[in-house]
């Protein structure tokens, strides 16, 4: 009887361990087949592509409950390139620990900017991440764009206050002065219902003060039931004080098991006397349609180009394709 009362207590701490810690494995494959086209260089190529709607990739994550509201959180989430799987490198998206509970969420590691969440806000009512984005080759027209993620963070998230949330993220460089390359980020942000509006910043210090970048972005996104759209408004400007002046709309209208989405991207660069450098526009559209909850397939199409000064096109590329996604 004491032997079975012992196994019983086992099975039973067994039971309550699995019940306060969880690990899941998670990822997507997408795959295309299109054309890509380079009008500048009056050349065209078939292409099988990975990642051209959303980015393959490959992740685990987990959770474990420590009590009194505490939990211990990790995240480990590498990219794929499904169409020719070469060399990669584990954790090149994420790979944090760190801790949630009432006073917010602390990851240290390698993941996103708390600026990259703004951005990834203004064009969360478009179907596309990657390389469908209307934003492909015109923001960064003439500072270059942002870094999404940062290596060495610390990132600290705080809990909702009526709506109102903000984070903080800093990036170290881990080299002895004078080299300085932090890259630290900061934003504010509203959720109500249908509305989801936020302001970022981001400044990625470099030893030559010339090439210091600094990065404001203002999203906001609407679910009208009908529709969802979004919107985004981004200035760069370098310690010389070039500067770029960037926006990007999106709508997505469902339907049924279909998804249709549009986009447009413009941008304007300047240099530190305020005359125009250079411009650069964007255009996307698609559409999806959902074979299950799980796997989709899709279709679309982006057209951008670059003028430089004088008025020449220094950018002009379209993409077609059609491909399928796979969630698990």
């Amino acid at each position: 009887m004491k032997a079975k009362l012992i196994a019983l207590a086992v099975l039973a701490a067994c039971g309550a361990a699995s019940a306060q810690s969880n690990v899941s494995v998670y990822g997507r494959l997408d795959l295309s087949v299109g054309s890509e086209k380079d009008n500048i260089g009056n050349t065209s190529k078939s292409v099988v592509s990975s990642g051209l709607l959303t980015t393959s990739r490959l992740g685990f994550r987990g959770t474990e409950d420590l009590g009194g509201g505490l939990k211990a959180i990790f995240q480990i989430e590498t990219a794929i390139s499904a169409d020719a799987p070469s060399t990669t490198t584990l954790g090149d998206r994420t790979a944090i620990v760190g801790l949630t509970g009432g006073f917010g969420t602390v990851k240290l590691g390698r993941t996103d900017t708390t600026f990259d969440d703004i951005r990834d806000l203004a064009v969360s009512s478009s179907l596309w991440d990657s390389e469908f984005t209307p934003t492909k080759n015109v923001y960064g027209t003439g500072v270059s764009d942002y870094s999404s993620r940062a290596s060495n963070q610390i990132r600290y998230e705080s809990p909702s206050f009526s709506g109102f949330t903000f984070g903080v993220s800093m990036g170290l460089d881990e080299e002895p002065s004078p080299v300085k390359r932090d890259v630290i980020a900061y934003n504010l942000r509203y959720k109500a219902g249908a509305l989801d509006v936020g302001l970022g910043y981001q400044e990625q210090k470099n030893e030559t003060a010339a090439s210091n970048r600094e990065y404001t972005a203002l999203s906001g996104a609407y679910n009208f039931g009908v529709a969802r759209l979004s919107a985004g408004y981004q200035h760069a400007k370098t310690g010389n004080n070039n500067k770029d002046n960037e926006y990007s709309i999106g709508v997505n209208v469902p339907m049924d098991k279909f998804n249709f989405s549009l986009g447009y991207a413009n941008s304007k660069a300047e240099n530190a006397a305020g005359a125009t450098t250079a411009k650069g526009s964007g255009f996307a559209l698609g559409v999806t349609y959902s074979l299950s909850k799980r796997t989709s397939v899709y279709a679309g199409w982006r057209d951008t180009s670059r003028k430089n000064a004088a008025g020449v096109k220094t950018v002009d590329e379209r993409l077609y394709a059609a491909g399928i996604r796979h969630d698990f």
